[in-house]
Formats: C-alpha cells, sequence, structure tokens
C-alpha cells in the first residue's frame, strides 16, 4: 500500500470510526494538520473557542459513538480541559489531538511561545493523562501507526478520551498505510465461558426465587451501548423498568412495563416503594454519584441488586469479571429459549409514571406545570439537551414520546455544557437525520452565558434548533442551595432575543418571549414554529425562587449535605 502522512493515518483512522466531523480552534503548530482533515474526507466544523470544542466533541460523541477535535499546545489544549474530564467522567470517547512544536525545539528545550517559559513541553501532556485513558505525544513516525491505532483502541475499549499530539514536522512525514487495512477494536472480547455460565445460574435462580423484581435503567446503559439488550430484557421477562436522571430517555417511557423515574428521596412514593421493596433489582449501567440518587437517598438493599457494569457484574455485592454486554446476550437468549415463570412480570404495574392529576396551572410559567407541558410539546425524534440545574432536574417531570433522546451531564455538571455540546450532538443529529427531527436545547441564562459563542456555530452549521432560554433572574439552583438572595447569584440582564441575530446576522432565525402559560400553550401549538425550519429561541420568563420538586427537596439540606452531616 501506498506510504502516507502521519497526519493523514490519523485522521483516516478517525474516519474509520464513524466519524464525520471534526472540531477545533486553529493555532500555528496545527495548522498543518488541519490541512490533512478534508483531504482525508472529514469534515472541519470550526468553533469560538476551545471549551466550546471539547463540549462539541463530547456531544458529538454522546450521538455518533465518538467525537474529536483538535486544539493547539498549551492555550489552547488548556482551555479545553474542562470538556475532557467531562467526557471523561461520562464515558464519552473523544479523541484530542494537539498540535505540538518540531520535536527540534522540544529537544533544545527552546523557549517557544505558548510554553511556561522553561522549556518543557511535557507539562500539558502529563496534566491531560489524568483525564485521558490512553495519551502519546508521538516524536518518532516509526512507531506513529502505533501509537495512533493503540490510543484510538484504548478510547473504543474504555470509552474514555484520549490525546494525541502531533509535532509540526511530523504531520506530512510518510509512514506505510498498510496498518489502515486491520480494524480497530471497537467490541468487548468474550467472558471467560465458565465464569460466565455461573453468573448466568444465579442471575436465573434470583428470579425464579424472587416474586418482586425490577429493573433500572441507569447512565451507563446508555454510555456503554446496551440499549437494545436492555429492551429485549424487559420484553423478555416482562418486568417493571425505571430510569435515573442519568438514564433518562433510554428507553421508550410510553410502554406499559415504564414505571417512571428513580432517584431517592426525588421519586414519586409509589415508584420509590415499587423500587424499594423489590427482592431483585436488575440494575443496567448504575452510577451512585449525588445528583444521579438525591443526594444519596436511594435506599435499596445491596444484597437484592445485580448491577450490570461494562466490565463486571455484581450480584449482591459480589463481584465477577465478565463484561455485561455478553452477559445480556447470554441471559436474554437464556431467558428466551427457557423462560422463567416470573411473577413481577405478569403482575399488575405496581405504579404509576405520572401523578394521577397534573400540576396546578396559573397565569404565570411555573416550573411544575412547565415540564409536564414540554412533555406534551415533545415528538417523537425529538433530540433533547438540558443544562446542570432546573432544565436537567425539571426534564425527569416530562413524559417522553416514543424514539426520542435526551442528553445531559449527570456527573461532572459543568454548567454551559449543554449549549456547547448541542454544537456537537446537533451536528450529529442532522448527519442521522433519518433517526433525529428536531433539536431542542433547554438551558438558564446563567449557565449560556459561560458558552454564548456556540450560537454562531449552532447558525452557520445550519442545525435549526429550537434553544430554551429560562430566564429565572440568574442561577436558580444555587438559590436553592444557598443564597437565595444573594448578590453572587445574579447574573448580568441581557436582551437575549437579540442574540441570535447579533452571532449570526446573515443566518435566518426567530426569537420569542413567553412570560404566561397561555403564551407557552399558543407558541407550542403554532404549526410554523414546530416546522423548525430556521433557529429559534424562546425566552422563559419564570419565578427565580420557583424549581422543580427534586431541586427545592435537595436544597433544603444542601449545607448539611455539602459538610458532610
Amino acid at each position: 500500500m501506498a506510504d502516507i502522512g502521519v497526519g493523514r493515518y490519523l485522521f483516516e483512522r478517525i474516519k474509520q470510526l464513524g466519524i464525520k466531523s471534526v472540531f477545533g480552534v486553529p493555532g500555528d503548530y496545527e495548522l498543518t494538520l488541519l490541512d490533512v482533515v478534508p483531504e482525508a474526507g472529514l469534515d472541519w466544523k470550526g468553533n469560538p473557542n476551545e471549551l466550546v470544542a471539547s463540549y462539541a466533541a463530547d456531544g458529538y460523541g454522546r450521538v455518533a459513538g465518538a467525537g474529536a477535535f483538535v486544539t493547539t499546545f498549551g492555550p489552547g489544549e488548556l482551555s479545553a480541559v474542562n470538556g475532557v474530564a467531562g467526557a471523561y467522567c461520562e464515558f464519552v470517547p473523544v479523541a484530542h489531538i494537539v498540535g505540538y512544536p518540531s520535536v527540534k525545539f522540544q529537544n533544545e528545550h527552546a523557549i517557544l511561545h505558548h510554553t511556561v517559559g522553561d522549556g518543557r513541553y511535557d507539562l500539558y501532556h502529563e496534566m491531560s493523562q489524568r483525564i485521558s485513558c490512553a495519551t502519546t505525544v508521538l516524536k518518532d513516525a516509526k512507531i506513529a501507526a502505533s501509537e495512533i491505532d493503540r490510543c484510538l483502541n484504548a478510547m473504543m475499549y474504555h470509552r474514555q478520551p484520549v490525546y494525541i499530539g502531533i509535532p509540526v514536522n511530523l504531520v506530512n512525514e510518510k509512514i506505510s498505510s498498510s496498518g489502515l487495512a486491520v480494524p480497530l477494536t471497537t467490541t468487548l472480547s468474550p467472558n471467560d465461558e465458565s465464569l460466565e455460565q455461573k453468573v448466568l445460574q444465579e442471575i436465573r435462580k434470583r428470579l425464579e426465587t424472587h416474586e418482586k423484581a425490577v429493573i433500572i435503567v441507569d447512565g451507563g446503559a446508555i454510555r456503554h451501548d446496551v440499549l437494545g439488550l436492555t429492551q429485549e430484557l424487559v420484553d423478555v421477562t416482562g418486568l417493571p423498568f425505571f430510569t435515573t436522571p442519568m438514564g433518562k430517555g433510554a428507553l421508550n417511557e410510553q410502554q406499559p412495563r415504564y414505571g417512571g423515574f428513580y432517584g431517592g428521596a426525588a421519586s414519586k412514593k409509589d415508584c420509590r416503594v415499587a423500587v424499594e421493596s423489590a427482592e431483585c433489582v436488575l440494575w443496567i449501567g448504575n452510577y451512585p454519584s449525588d445528583i444521579n440518587t438525591a443526594e444519596f437517598t436511594e435506599n435499596v438493599k445491596p444484597e437484592v441488586i445485580i448491577d450490570f457494569e461494562r466490565f463486571f457484574v455484581l450480584i449482591g455485592g459480589q463481584k465477577y469479571d465478565v463484561k455485561m454486554n455478553h452477559v445480556l446476550r447470554k441471559l436474554v437468549d437464556s431467558l428466551k429459549s427457557h423462560p422463567l415463570n416470573i411473577a413481577s412480570g405478569k403482575a399488575a404495574m405496581p405504579c404509576k409514571p405520572l401523578p394521577d392529576s397534573p400540576p396546578t396551572r396559573s397565569k404565570e410559567i411555573t416550573q411544575a406545570w412547565y415540564w409536564t407541558r414540554c412533555g406534551q410539546f415533545f415528538r417523537e425524534g425529538d433530540l433533547i439537551i438540558t443544562e446542570t440545574g432546573t432544565s436537567a432536574t425539571g426534564m425527569n417531570d416530562a413524559s417522553l414520546p416514543n424514539n426520542t433522546a435526551v442528553l445531559s451531564q449527570t456527573i461532572f455538571g459543568s454548567i454551559g455544557w449543554a449549549t456547547g455540546t448541542s454544537v456537537g450532538a446537533f451536528v450529529a443529529a442532522r448527519e442521522m437525520a433519518t433517526k433525529f427531527k428536531r433539536c431542542l436545547l433547554f438551558t438558564g441564562e446563567g449557565s449560556l452565558q459561560l458558552t454564548i459563542q456556540a450560537f454562531s456555530d449552532l447558525l452557520r452549521h445550519d442545525v435549526k434548533p429550537i434553544i430554551f432560554v429560562l430566564n429565572n433572574g440568574g442561577y436558580t439552583i444555587e438559590r436553592m442551595l444557598h443564597g437565595p438572595h444573594a448578590k453572587y447569584n445574579d447574573v448580568p440582564l441581557w436582551e437575549y432575543t437579540d442574540l441570535l441575530r447579533a452571532l449570526g446576522p446573515k443566518h435566518k432565525s426567530k426569537s420569542y418571549q413567553v412570560r404566561t402559560s397561555d403564551e407557552v400553550d399558543r407558541l407550542f401549538e403554532d404549526a410554523a414554529f414546530n416546522a423548525c425550519e430556521t433557529a429559534q429561541l424562546v425566552e422563559v420568563f419564570m419565578d427565580p425562587l420557583d424549581a422543580p420538586a427534586a431541586l427545592k427537596m435537595s436544597g433544603a439540606s444542601n449545607d448539611k449535605f455539602n459538610l458532610g452531616q
């Protein structure tokens, strides 16, 4: 096979992972590298800053399976660290590609721009090692292909970010392209057969001997790509299933066996009782963080939990080193060929996913009413992104139609993430037009101010989003937690309905303001609004001290919680 440049080899590998668009910000140490992006058949989607680029790659990775972005050495890469850290803890495969000064200058410890002035070139790399599952800085073309493959294989194996540094002088240095004929490893190796059989027997035994069993679908089910298998498990067992905050939207909520949202004390009473009284809990992708558990108020006995994780399964606290995707496949097949008489799979549902009566409607827009109303507005094929705070918490109260997806950053909780992530997620959604029809972003005005530049990307990439900006006079989530009237929870006043026009004057857009429930109804029922023929922004006015019930509950005890009391 013909020789190709190191940079071309990297981007050909990126393309083989199904990535079509690469994000980033140009800088002098990477400009030669960026010339290679279109040569490899990839689209360059430039961003206004590196933080937005890292968020965009995160969003793209959540929708498309993997993402990539390019920054320059030093200031560029450090501006992106926050976004990479979020992808690391939430298991999003993202390749962070960094353009480095030439090997000559590195070896001479020359004091170049973008260094810290002491001749060190490994400092930034060392920082990124803490939030990457694999890293490399290429210095020898002879091993460049194997190093690139090692990192990308690790990225797909662990489903976490990797860091690949490429010096300017190596970008076009020729290497063999023969490695491209060997597929990257994107699947997990089989389990030890005897251990796997032992695990399957124990799971079947527990299901057969316990009358009250449920399934909980958590964030790991989404991030580790076992939603199809989880749906098959629901179908074959008939067990009631529940979703956590991180698992919102994982499976279709209109199914008759959907029990609702489970998040400890934040759950509906009957949902909480149904889960916490279960004698056997199949927990798919458990992620027991504070936000995902309503500050650790879940009360499911460890001895009843069968916890399916990417690389192991816990049964009553006993750890077995078997990968959950293979275990779930074998379990479903076993239950199909040799069905169990599972009482819970035939009994009436122990709870309802929604309250018996809708929230009280008032003239003003309340959090309780608004999120229920949004559930009626949502359609099949919606891709919904929610920001940390009232948006992500309130979304748990919305009923989702079939074939919708919800993205949120439940663990890292970096405000501003949603707007930046929407760039990559919505670009990926448009590349998958048969799956997603509408792109919806929900964010607060405080969070929006951190990454507002991303609006220019949403416009120039023509993804035609509907952006809901919840204007509640500052950081409402912080007001719930501490300092309800404190000055530090205020944010500057902006004209939000002018932003699309200001940040994309050559692109068509529409903006609206809604202050009453009647105005929300009229807008949600407007045919032109629902057609999504252009980018649209809706400024939603709410009371600064109003919040979803779950957020009010956690806020009431926040100071004691943060002090560990």
